[in-house]
């Protein structure tokens, strides 16, 4: 079963909180990662656990193919597969996939 993945960019405020609305229902139970982006100049290490986190939420089936290229912030669905396999995930194509491709291509043909 395939959840939500959603991605807030979210800065800390002077108390330490961090606060965000998500689009969920009142008492819905939510499980929320939380990883700190470093800034440009220093190592990358954030973007591996990032990549790492995301590789495992993709090969765990809790999130999708797109929802793994969002979350890495990929436009190109080259370096998507590229991260995936170098972190030993099976990449599969389902019917849910093949939809969404396909209401993509709608929405790009009707804004043509």
């Amino acid at each position: 079963m395939f959840q939500t993945a959603l991605k807030y960019n979210v800065d800390v405020t002077q108390t330490g909180r961090v606060e965000f609305s998500a689009p969920f229902s009142v008492g819905a139970h939510l499980t929320v990662f939380v990883i700190s982006e470093q800034p440009a100049n220093t190592d990358d290490d954030s973007k591996q656990t990032t990549e790492a986190l995301v590789a495992e939420l993709y090969a765990a089936d809790s999130i999708t193919f797109k929802q793994a290229q969002h979350l890495l912030n990929h436009t190109d669905w080259q370096d998507t597969v590229a991260v995936l396999e170098q972190h030993g995930c099976q990449l599969y194509y389902d019917k849910d996939d093949f939809k969404e491709d396909l209401e993509t291509l709608a929405r790009h043909w009707e804004n043509s």
